[in-house]
């Protein structure tokens, strides 16, 4: 009986010390609907979106014309060079930098190769009429959160991303 409590404690334990990250993400489906999105071409649309990240949070309320800069009609008073997704493309463009920083993790690559990471997920929920990203959820938990300055009951990056009042404008 003890040889048994002593294998599942001893499984365990090598099971935590794993090197592998355990990584959620679905790179294919991004492709699928990033394609959808661009076969679309709609070139004049307006959307909301909210992004809240540890630090801080973040709301706009955006207007898209065909060959015009993006209009930031909420919050008044704030240049659009502030706002972090001034489009749908930028805020594909900005998953992609995701998937691309997930990558690094699996190879251990850039900040990773000193403070490995025990997972990385990447959740897109995506309209169905459009498919734009409606919510983004990246998470990044890292083995040694001290090693970043962060305390081990805060966890890693959770930037949460959604979308709405998407509307095509003709």
């Amino acid at each position: 009986m003890k040889a048994i409590g002593l294998f599942s404690i001893f499984i365990a334990l090598f099971m935590s010390c794993s090197k592998e990250p355990l990584i959620e993400m679905d790179r294919e489906a991004f492709e699928r609907e990033f394609a959808a999105w661009n076969e679309q071409n709609i070139q004049n649309y307006q959307f909301s979106y909210e992004c809240n990240r540890a630090r801080y949070s973040h709301y706009a309320k955006i207007a898209i014309e065909e060959g015009k800069e993006p209009i930031l009609m909420e919050p008044p008073d704030v240049p659009i060079e502030r706002v972090p997704y001034r489009s749908i493309a930028h805020l594909y463009e900005e998953i992609n930098s995701y998937f691309e920083d997930i990558e690094k993790i699996k190879k251990r690559l850039g900040s990773y190769a000193s403070n490995p990471v025990k997972s990385a997920t990447l959740h897109i929920e995506y309209d169905t009429q459009y498919h734009y990203p409606k919510k983004v959820l990246y998470a990044v938990h890292y083995i040694n959160m001290s090693m970043i300055g962060i305390p081990p009951s805060v966890g890693g990056g959770h930037p949460i991303t959604e979308v709405t009042d998407f509307q095509p404008n003709e």
